[in-house]
């Protein structure tokens, strides 16, 4: 069987071409950063508010996971997310996070970010708050950037 240039070039140019598509159907560069921080502040909003909208920040997908700072706290899914979800908000305190550091990087239609500040609890008897650190992996799907993975940590002393 003998294969021409012309198949191996056609070959090569589908490959080519195929592997650009992701970049190709993804938000420019600076638009896509924009998005992924304001699903940062959007899901800061709705969790300080208690608004179960929340739940729509994230994406809808087995494998979507919340890990969050203290033991056994991690939900994976859409139910066992709502249920986490459900337990933060019977809490006493509110939440709330204040950044002082936030990286992102995107490639595509996937982007990630890392975050360093405080979680705020807010009580009857005012704020108290302590170190956080945020990792995250968000998706775009139909302008919107939904969580795919949120990860965050209280760092000790």
């Amino acid at each position: 069987m003998s294969v021409s240039n012309r198949s191996v070039a056609a070959g090569a140019a589908l490959l080519l071409i195929g592997s650009l598509a992701p970049l190709v159907a993804a938000p420019p560069q600076r638009a896509a950063e924009r998005g992924v921080r304001r699903a940062l502040i959007r899901l800061n909003e709705l969790v300080g508010r208690r608004d179960r909208a929340v739940l729509d920040e994230f994406a809808r997908a087995p494998d979507t996971t919340m890990i969050s700072s203290q033991s056994g706290e991690t939900a994976r899914g859409a139910a066992e997310i709502a249920a986490y979800v459900e337990r933060l908000f019977a809490q006493p305190e509110t939440v709330s996070w204040a950044w002082r550091r936030v990286e992102v990087s995107v490639r595509g239609e996937v982007a990630w970010l890392a975050a360093e500040g405080e979680i705020v609890f807010h009580g009857d008897e005012g704020d108290r708050r302590a170190p956080y650190r945020l990792t995250g992996v968000l998706e775009h799907h139909h302008d919107r950037w939904l969580w795919r993975l949120f990860h965050g940590s209280q760092p000790a002393g």
